[in-house]
């Protein structure tokens, strides 16, 4: 780990770190989807066991819904999204010559500030999938508690 040298790179270094820290935490997320999709698939596979004796009561086809709409959530958080995490040097270098950028602490002040609206922008966009996140994992709940009833009855 280096020192900065001066307060622009501290200042990119900070910026450049939270969009890093902003890519782990969308690469957790993902993660975590899949991992409810593999239990909610675990707890589908009572519908095997109900149509097989023939009775899908309310219950199971309340769990059935919930299974369905769990995946699709998840789903949702696995796919791709219009997310910044990387940038082109060539951008900067021609960001350098529109706005006359000789030294690298102007270069590092130019990186910082155009950087930042991508954070304000992924910030929004991991917050809208961790919803999404969050209402799978009430309806893993949801399909579990409907199939208990269910398989109970």
């Amino acid at each position: 780990m280096s020192v900065a040298a001066s307060i622009e790179e501290l200042s990119y270094e900070l910026t450049a770190g939270a969009l890093a820290e902003q890519e782990r935490a969308l690469n957790a997320l993902r993660t975590r989807a899949g991992t409810i999709i593999a239990a909610a698939s675990i707890s589908g596979s009572f519908l095997g066991a109900k149509v097989i004796h023939g009775s899908l009561d309310a219950s199971a086809v309340l769990a059935l819904i919930a299974f369905v709409l769990c995946l699709g959530c998840a789903i949702w958080v696995l796919l791709p999204h219009a997310l910044v995490f990387a940038f082109r040097g060539e951008a900067l270098l021609g960001l350098s010559d529109q706005e006359g950028v000789e030294d690298i602490s102007q270069a590092y002040r130019a990186a910082g500030i155009w950087i930042e609206p991508h954070l304000d922008d992924n910030r929004e966009k991991i917050a809208q999938l961790s919803s999404w996140f969050t209402a799978s994992c009430l309806l893993l709940a949801a399909e579990v508690i409907f199939w208990t009833v269910s398989v109970a009855s």
